[in-house]
């Protein structure tokens, strides 16, 4: 290779790292220095490579890059050679069919937003993006009605007489067999899957708002190997239409199933699936128990079942491998009669009794807002496996949480270390302390009873307040601990600066033994370290 081609190739990647330097701080000054004439009438823009064309091009969005044919003749057509395209509310469906059938490379991201779309518009873009995605392909559909509360379980099962209409509204999804990521979020479109064909390459597929509608192949036939032989993720969140599904994939390492309204059964063979996530989807159930089967996925290491769970129905396996087990919620206070509770709680302890021992514990305690005439359920609560790590969740509405977990900790005397996160209700929705005289503090023996957690040396608490229930609980878990090495403690958001001061404060004095305290609060919407001073 002759010196001056050697010299070439040494120096283009500094000059392409100045120009987009230049080109990000000022794109005006940039324009005028390189894009106009100069002195001697040459258009400058015009002498640079095209590859450094593409590569400022990949600083604008798709619009603004198609735009800059304008500025120079060498600009011409150097849009259609940009690897990743963003295509966000454009003005028309069939606009984004014509840029992919004008783009002239691969494209390894394509990004698309539409408002409102309807589904007699989606296949044709879609089917140009199938022929010409190599790499992610991310579509997110924005309705004007769009409500992520999703609608009552029980308004889901509808009279059969609005399918037809349903399937009218309905588009079939093309075979991506370049693609490796695919994500759709649709705001609840309904889609079908080809009936044929494969998504050769697809690694990871994440559905969102979807409605799945009858005709072409189930989901489950749809992602199993035969027709997705490298598919190692699939998450299918807040979907419609999906009653039985079945999973047949050597490759899969994680599934991820939430709010998948009105399943019944599920089926995973996955010997290599590490991690599965189950939550809201089996619930509510009336009659006749879910049924589920995934004693196939051997080297299976986290479960989290969120949902509804009986030993007689659901076929778990050895789970041999299993290091991390997340349990549906446990109502510490509940009615008599209430049938939706009772199965939230008989489903979180056939959990709890189904394993001897697992590494990690993720365990979620509800306290509803008005528990007046509510019994105490936590009696119910008498076996738990040998953990080493406990991931406790406090939803308490304003009421004491001491006594719930104070049993939990009485059944988990060997953990060694603790995360306890407080959940407060959303914004909209205040948080009011209880009134006097509320059971929320009975039973009162976690006040005065000696509890030896000799094993638990790293407390980590998110989200504190700074509430008289939440510094009583603080106090009497710093007594229980002997040999805490360190806690460490996030406060919430709208915890004040002089609050979070008294706090810290507080925990030091309680503190019997040298214990390294890390405190985080929140500045600008930012997690920052926080050190009091003194």
């Amino acid at each position: 290779m002759p010196i001056r081609t050697r010299c070439m190739h040494l120096l283009l990647p500094l000059m392409r790292k100045c120009l987009l330097l230049q080109f990000q701080q000022d794109p005006t000054a940039f324009m005028t220095e390189h894009g106009g004439a100069g002195a001697d009438g040459e258009d400058r823009l015009s002498a640079l490579p095209d590859e450094l064309l593409v590569l400022i091009l990949l600083n604008l969005r798709t619009a603004e890059a198609a735009r800059t044919s304008v500025l120079s003749r060498r600009w011409r057509r150097v849009w259609a050679f940009l690897p990743e395209l963003q295509l966000t509310f454009p003005s028309t469906p069939d606009g984004i069919a014509a840029t992919l059938d004008a783009h002239k490379v691969d494209l390894q991201s394509l990004f698309v937003v539409t408002p409102d779309a309807a589904p007699g518009s989606m296949a044709p873009w879609l089917s140009a993006a199938a022929r010409r995605v190599s790499g992610s392909l991310a579509f997110c559909n924005m309705p004007r009605d769009r409500d992520d509360d999703d609608t009552n379980a029980a308004e889901e099962e509808e009279e059969e007489e609005g399918e037809e209409e349903e399937a009218a509204a309905a588009f079939d999804l093309p075979c991506f067999d370049r693609a490796t990521l695919l994500y759709l979020d649709l705001g609840h479109l309904g889609v079908s899957f080809p009936p044929a064909g494969k998504f050769a390459r697809l690694t990871h597929i994440l559905l969102d708002h979807v409605r799945f509608t009858a005709g072409g192949c189930s989901l489950g036939a749809a992602v199993s190997s035969p027709r997705c032989p490298c598919l190692e993720k699939l998450t299918v969140h807040n979907a419609d239409g999906v009653v039985d599904l079945a999973i047949d994939s050597g490759s899969l390492k994680e599934l991820q199933i939430t709010k998948v309204r009105g399943l019944r059964r599920l089926a995973v063979a996955a010997p290599a699936l590490l991690d599965l996530t189950l939550a809201y989807s089996f619930f509510p159930h009336h009659q006749n128990p879910p049924v589920a089967d995934i004693s196939a996925c051997h080297q299976l290491q986290s479960l989290e079942w969120s949902d509804s769970y009986d030993p007689s129905t659901v076929q778990l396996g050895a789970m041999e491998h299993l290091q991390r087990l997340g349990a549906s919620m446990y109502n510490v206070y509940g009615e008599e009669g209430a049938v939706a509770q009772h199965i939230i709680n008989r489903s979180c302890l056939g959990l709890l009794r189904r394993f001897r021992a697992v590494q990690s514990l993720c365990l979620t305690l509800l306290s509803p807002r008005d528990i007046v005439g509510y019994q105490y359920l936590m009696g119910q609560m008498t076996v738990f496996p040998d953990i080493k790590d406990l991931y406790l969740i406090v939803f308490a509405n304003g009421h004491g949480f001491g006594p719930s977990s104070f049993h939990v900790l009485r059944k988990c005397t060997g953990i060694r270390k603790l995360l306890l996160q407080l959940l407060a209700p959303v914004e909209s929705e205040a948080e009011t302390a209880c009134t006097s005289g509320c059971i929320c503090d009975q039973p009162s023996n976690w006040r005065t009873e000696e509890l030896l957690l000799n094993n638990l040396e790293e407390v980590r608490i998110r989200e504190l307040r700074g509430s008289e229930h939440e510094i009583s609980f603080v106090k009497r878990l710093l007594n229980w601990a002997k040999v805490l090495k360190r806690m460490i403690i996030t406060f919430d958001k709208c915890v004040p600066e002089s609050m979070a001061k008294e706090c810290c404060r507080l925990f030091r004095s309680y503190s019997q033994s040298e214990i390294c305290f890390t405190f985080y609060m929140y500045r600008d919407s930012k997690e920052v370290l926080y050190a009091p001073e003194d």
